[in-house]
């Protein structure tokens, strides 16, 4: 790309971004049965996601790398390798979503701040975005630890059973 995205341009990689994640989560849900399982565990000092069954035994786990955080009370988003609630370690993985920024020239992707957006719908945009940057197989959404907690977007690029159970 030349110069920095029209906003025809940029309305159209929006579209295929949001097009493809959507096939993604189905196939992630359908391959895997992400979404279904009793229990998930974030290991931060890993990046390693990890699903359980109702019988506690873990059944699949997945490498990810952190998108942002999206906060229902500020209405906000922020970028993983600005937040310093995030490993130093994996803010710097998630430092190739400021790539954004150049290729589409919307500063909205270097903002190291958090910043106010439309609705979580647009949280899932920006992760459509880093998704498709770094052709991950899918995004997890982790619920907040706490009520009103911010939201985390998690790019899934590995994903495998484990311990030989059924899902």
């Amino acid at each position: 790309m030349s110069e920095h995205m029209t906003d025809e341009e940029f309305d159209a990689f929006l579209e295929v971004a949001t097009d493809e994640l959507k096939q993604k989560q189905s196939e992630l849900q359908i391959e895997h049965g992400i979404g279904t399982y009793d229990r998930w565990c974030y290991e931060q000092a890993t990046s390693k996601l990890q699903f359980y069954n109702a019988d506690n035994h873990q059944v699949l786990e997945a490498e990810t790398i952190d998108i942002g955080s999206y906060s229902p009370k500020s209405n906000s988003w922020k970028w993983a390798w600005s937040n310093e609630s995030v490993l130093p370690l994996l803010r710097k993985h998630s430092e190739i979503f400021k790539e954004l920024e150049g290729i589409t020239g919307y500063d909205i992707f270097g903002r190291e701040y958090a910043f106010e957006i439309e609705d979580e719908n647009m949280a899932w945009e920006l992760a459509a975005f880093a998704v498709k940057h770094i052709g991950a197989l899918g995004c997890y959404r982790a619920p907040a630890s706490k009520e009103g907690g911010p939201t985390s977007y998690l790019a899934i690029t590995k994903i495998y059973k484990v311990g030989g159970y059924a899902l």
